[in-house]
């Protein structure tokens, strides 16, 4: 099956696409679609919202899977953001009728380093050396990636 990993971001928000045939992950595309703070909220999302589609029509996905949505109690605007950033990835999930799977930050973690308070450099680095034994674009590809591997770990339990 393919599977889409999306890093949810308004700045940044990283994805991936794989091919996931039992525990075998294989990237097919990764990348991150960067918004400019020049543009208005309602343009970074549509710009969010456009790319991601062509993602999907090109790809044509059966699952997306994203991280639940969390935030530092410092920082409760950031939450805000993340959420209208996120409703807009949920929102092509229904509208392509892709599948949507949700994990933890710390569930994500467990699976990729075996300690849920991995560091995000310890999350790329991880997912280079041991996965895919090659140089990815940022932490955001390696978060999106991590996510597809963790729905790996779940899925081929439940099926």
């Amino acid at each position: 099956m393919i599977v889409i990993g999306v890093d949810v971001g308004l700045k940044a928000t990283g994805f991936v696409v794989c091919k996931v045939a039992k525990d075998k992950v294989t990237l097919i595309k990764q990348g991150e679609i960067i918004t400019s703070a020049k543009d208005s909220l309602p343009e970074r999302l549509n710009l969010i919202f456009k790319k991601l589609a062509e993602i999907i029509k090109k790809y044509q996905p059966q699952i997306i899977v994203l991280e639940k949505l969390y935030s530092h109690y410092r920082h409760p605007t950031t939450l805000g953001v993340l959420a209208q950033v996120r409703g807009v990835i949920v929102l092509l999930s229904s509208f392509y009728e892709l599948a949507l799977y949700e994990y933890s930050p710390t569930e994500v973690k467990k699976a990729i380093v075996g300690k849920g308070n991995a560091s995000a450099i310890q999350v790329k680095r991880m997912v280079e050396n041991v996965f895919l034994k090659r140089k990815i674009k940022s932490n955001h590809v390696a978060d999106a990636f991590s996510l597809v591997v963790t729905l790996s770990h779940h899925y081929d339990q439940k099926n």
